[in-house]
């Protein structure tokens, strides 16, 4: 749970830091989860993290800084990772984006998931990667953060709000499809996964 509130606190703008910060509380809570998998799960759920942590570590490298506000400050500036040029660098992150998604639904797959509570549970930590791509790729999000006018924080909050839900949908949605999936090819798209975050490196790497 601490690893939790730790990235919460971070990606929705209470607690100011790095990026690691959130990363390394997404990592907290994937390891508590962890004990309770198979040595399969345990792979697949390391993996889609070093995925997910890849593709913000290109989002960083792109923009050329750690700290969450000044990605968001950059992007309220220039626009969506997504979406500015060079292109070599909108590609990568457009590739970094998908591989992300990919493997938040393989990692919600891989989680021992139980009931109504424990479904609950998984949400929230689905909400937490959901909210750091976005941070990274669609900012700027600016919903709690200091010294900033109320009218900016509600008409940015809608579409922060709608891009969020879709990556969260996604996870959730897709980790649900990906259990019907056989373990050859689940590992198989994790393994792709790992391969695109090698190849959005490789563009991101060529504008620096």
């Amino acid at each position: 749970m601490g690893g939790l509130v730790l990235a919460l606190g971070y990606l929705t703008g209470l607690v100011s830091g790095p990026l690691v910060a959130a990363v390394g509380g997404l990592a907290l809570n994937t390891f508590g989860r962890s004990l309770r998998m198979d040595r399969r799960g345990q792979v697949l759920a390391a993996a889609g993290l070093a995925v997910i942590a890849g593709a913000l570590g290109i989002a960083a490298l792109r923009w050329g800084t750690l700290e969450l506000s000044e990605l968001r400050s950059v992007q309220a500036v220039l626009g969506p990772t997504v979406l500015v040029g060079p292109e070599p660098a909108a590609t990568a992150a457009i590739i970094a984006t998908v591989a992300a998604s990919v493997a938040l639904a393989l990692w919600v797959a891989a989680l021992p998931v139980r009931g109504f509570v424990g479904w609950a549970w998984t949400g929230l930590e689905t909400v937490s990667v959901a909210l750091a791509l976005v941070t990274a790729f669609w900012g700027p999000k600016i919903l709690l953060v200091p010294d900033v006018p109320s009218s900016e924080v509600v008409s940015s909050f809608g579409v922060w709000a709608i891009a969020a839900a879709v990556v969260t949908i996604a996870g959730v949605g897709g980790g649900l499809l990906a259990r019907m999936l056989s373990p050859s090819v689940r590992s198989g798209l994790m393994i792709a996964s790992l391969v695109a975050i090698s190849v959005a490196a490789g563009f991101i790497g060529s504008t620096l």
